[in-house]
């Protein structure tokens, strides 16, 4: 009856004061902390947090004591509110992408009902009323403990000092100075074979928030955290690409992809498919569940088997790879080998569980397969759109939050210029690409990204880049497959270009361009693949134009910019009237060396890779010697005092999605400095006045988006509760009016440290300078501009940040998704200049 009760926890712990202080939260932001956030799984709870390396006795200080005192000045008014915020995260789809209640559904479905893990990690409504701040506090008395707790520092750490800042910065009782406790094991010593729960006669149907139907299919395993679970990752890596198979005998299949919840007990891999119109979801799960068979299934005569063993060694490289580029992401890398260390109590755990990973071999991958993921094991569920039955949040008293205290943003500058000053050489090649260098020396790994300008704003007709994107293909595939090295390709269509990108190990590179430059060369499309995506794709586009939080982004784009190619989003009727020639005309446009930017990022010696580059890139050759056309310039709307509201209705909503946006003047990159405060500032008073005070919202988040021509928005979105719908419409426009009469020295200093600490902190790997220098590039900024944006922080003012808001409060529009009257009749109280 407790369920949820973990959960709860952790979001209190950020809102703990120790010892008169502010709450951990804004505590962690005074430290510089870029990067903070924790979960719940089955059995612990993680808090991770990324900052310069000088923050580390601050943030020690602070860890220890949320740690050994997590409720510290939590209130039962403050308990109240987070437990509506957790009430709304059932509703709506969190970090993992999941809606809140299908974990919960998927693990009763999987789990015996006398399992623990059958029962909900983020409660239920029913379980989440009945919490009050003393079972939190008996939890917490209980489970935070020194013993129970496992601390991993990973970074640039001075090791001959490190103990000594531990020593004054934890708790006296945590570090002691008898001799150490001894740990009880976390993991039993001999595994039990999980219970898996008895088949349902017939298929579990629930409703939820998703745009079209959802099937989950799922296995229960043997439990993780141990050595032996590397099958578990193996698997789990390997079967999203290979499952993609099952879109070809299937058309209602839209997507697929794995995931793998470990616990101690036991753990799940759930295989998440996105329907069309899920018209036979028992046919669908067939399908996938012939796939996942067909995966490992091994063939008895010699040609089958050699077959068999080069797709292993093909997943393998693949798996192996992943784990290296995993490994370049410090705080992933440190939240794993925190995990494997507390379970496994042992401080070379992370490194055990790469090598076993690494160490796999065929036949122990198909035993596996064999035992856990047979069909008679697979337990399924299907989510279909609609309301979830999650009751409206409870009246929590509102808090006020802390109040914004001076402080200054210098002292994160250096760390910040610093991460941001890698050398960036720009090559141009003869056939008039652009090719930038970023050398970075630590984990052995290159990312190659290549950015052509175009996108799905671009083209004669709507529908050209929808088909594009999901129809074209590479012709020729001479220079290998991506797996034959172990490569993670990628890719994206934006609004105003498109990307290519892939991954793996550095000695790979000159693999990477000869690949990446085939396929530029060869991309095409054809009548088969017309006829395919109409019949497989197109109901599925269908399906998602009739969705209302669909309707509602292009009516709230339209609003914007108008008649702009930008507030263009191809519908399905739109993509049906394309025929594959003028499509083929638009790939040839478009895929020219003069229209692409390519960044090549990670550990290399860079006259060797600009060697590579001239050989593999310089030998692509088509079209002109200017790139597409860059659209017009949309124009900013005429000022006015009202309110332009776009309302679009979903009957019978317990939620309402907000989006509070304005038009800005043209982009620059100074300009986008000033931009990203404006959203820093917005974000974090409608996150105090929706989420802190009053819990009607998971959460807001705030945003600027900027396009080629020099096109910019803010845009402030969030799902509250239904009848507090015209209530934060109210509060965000009331905050941007305060805004533009002053902005306080105070929130504008906070708001520039906490944008400099995540510049300190997001460079760490070569993924982030494929992005960035890809995004400035194709805004039409010099490359410099990435390394110039903390410069650029330090020199916005006040008045300028004030002029902005000004503006943008003379072109504010509000598009609201709710129960249509109720949401009219609120947004009319609040239009009214």
């Amino acid at each position: 009856g407790k369920e949820g009760l973990a959960h709860v926890v952790e979001h209190l712990a950020f809102r703990s004061r120790h010892g008169g202080s502010p709450t951990v939260w804004t505590r962690l932001e005074a430290a510089g902390a870029g990067r903070f956030n924790a979960f719940t799984s089955l059995d612990h709870t993680v808090y991770q947090t990324l900052a310069p390396k000088e923050s580390l006795p601050a943030l020690l200080k602070m860890e220890g004591q949320r740690l050994s005192a997590p409720l510290a000045g939590v209130s039962a008014e403050v308990f109240a509110v987070e437990r509506e915020v957790v009430r709304s995260e059932l509703r709506q789809r969190n970090e993992t992408g999941f809606i809140g209640q299908v974990f919960s559904w998927m693990h009763a479905a999987a789990y015996p009902a006398e399992h623990p893990y059958s029962r909900p990690i983020i409660g239920t409504h029913d379980t989440l009323t009945g919490l009050s701040l003393s079972d939190a506090q008996r939890f917490t008395r209980a489970h935070y403990r020194p013993d129970n707790v496992t601390l991993v520092i990973a970074g640039d750490v001075d090791l001959a000092a490190v103990e000594a800042v531990l020593r004054e910065s934890l708790p006296e009782s945590w570090t002691g100075s008898g001799l150490p406790l001894a740990i009880s094991p976390r993991l039993p010593a001999q595994p039990v074979e999980p219970p898996v729960a008895p088949a349902p006669k017939t298929m579990p149907v629930y409703e939820a928030n998703v745009a079209t139907p959802e099937l989950y299919l799922s296995w229960v395993l043997p439990r993780g955290f141990d050595e032996a679970s590397a099958l578990h990752d193996f698997v789990n890596a390997s079967l999203t690409s290979k499952l993609w198979r099952s879109v070809m005998t299937d058309y209602d299949i839209a997507g697929i992809r794995s995931h793998l919840v470990p616990g101690t007990r036991a753990s799940l891999l759930v295989v998440r498919v996105a329907l069309n119109r899920g018209e036979d979801p028992e046919r669908t799960a067939t399908k996938v569940l012939d796939q996942v068979h067909g995966v490992w299934t091994q063939a008895i005569h010699p040609g089958a088997l050699l077959s068999s063993e080069f797709s292993f060694q093909s997943m393998r490289r693949g798996v192996v790879t992943g784990m290296v580029l995993e490994s370049e992401d410090l705080l992933s890398r440190a939240v794993r080998r925190a995990e494997l260390t507390h379970f496994m109590l042992d401080a070379r755990a992370y490194s055990r569980s790469q090598v076993a990973l690494a160490g796999l071999n065929g036949s122990k991958v198909t035993d596996f397969a064999y035992k856990w993921l047979p069909r008679e094991r697979a337990r399924v569920i299907l989510v279909r759109p609609g309301q979830n039955g999650v009751a409206g949040a409870q009246q929590a008293v509102a808090r006020t939050p802390d109040a914004p205290s001076p402080v200054s943003s210098a002292w994160l500058v250096p760390a910040a210029t610093a991460a941001l000053s890698g050398p960036v050489h720009t090559l141009t090649l003869d056939n008039g690409l652009e090719v930038l260098l970023v050398p970075r020396p630590g984990m052995p790994v290159v990312r190659v990204g290549a950015a052509l300008r175009g996108g799905t704003a671009y083209g004669a007709k709507p529908g050209l880049a929808a088909m594009a994107e999901l129809g074209s293909f590479r012709e020729t595939w001479f220079e290998g497959y991506p797996e034959d090295w172990g490569l993670h390709p990628g890719g994206s269509y934006q609004t105003d270009h498109l990307r290519h990108g892939l991954a793996g190990t550095a000695g790979n590179v000159g693999n990477m361009l000869a690949m990446l430059a085939e396929q530029l060369d060869t991309t095409r499309i054809n009548y088969a693949v017309e006829r395919a995506f109409q019949e497989q794709v197109l109901p599925h586009r269908k399906a998602v134009d009739a969705h209302p939080v669909i309707r509602a982004e292009r009516a709230l784009k339209s609003a914007l910019y108008g008649t702009h190619a930008y507030a263009r989003e191809a519908s399905a009727d739109e993509i049906a009237a394309v025929s594959w020639q003028e499509v083929q005309e638009w790939l040839e446009d478009v895929y020219r060396p003069v229209n692409t930017v390519v960044v090549i990022a990670g550990e290399f010696d860079v006259k060797e890779v600009e060697a590579l580059a001239r050989k593999y890139l310089g030998g692509w050759s088509r079209g002109g010697r200017e790139p597409v056309a860059e659209p017009p310039e949309p124009p900013l709307p005429p000022a006015s005092s009202r309110l332009k509201t776009v309302v679009t209705a979903r009957p019978g909503a317990t939620q309402g999605q907000v989006d509070v946006a304005c038009r800005l003047p043209r982009a620059t990159p100074e300009a986008d400095a000033r931009y990203s405060l404006m959203a820093e500032l917005m974000q974090v008073d409608a996150w105090n006045r929706m989420r802190s005070e009053s819990g009607a919202s998971y959460g807001f988040h705030a945003d600027t988006w900027l396009a080629r021509a020099g096109a910019a928005h803010l845009r402030v979105s969030g799902l509250v509760d239904a009848q507090q719908v015209g209530e934060s419409v109210k509060s965000i426009q009331d905050a941007i009016a305060r805004f533009a009469k002053e902005i306080p020295t105070a929130e504008l200093e906070q708001a520039r440290s906490r944008l400099l600490a995540r510049e300190a902190v997001s460079f760490v790997g070569s993924d982030a300078w494929v992005d960035a220098l890809l995004t400035a590039r194709m805004r039409g900024f010099p490359a410099d501009s990435v390394a110039r944006q903390p410069a650029n922080l330090q020199a916005v003012t006040a008045e300028a940040l004030r002029q902005e808001f000004s503006g943008c409060l003379e072109r504010l529009t509000v598009g609201v998704t709710a129960d249509g009257e109720q949401a009219r009749t609120e947004l009319q109280a609040v239009s009214v200049p």
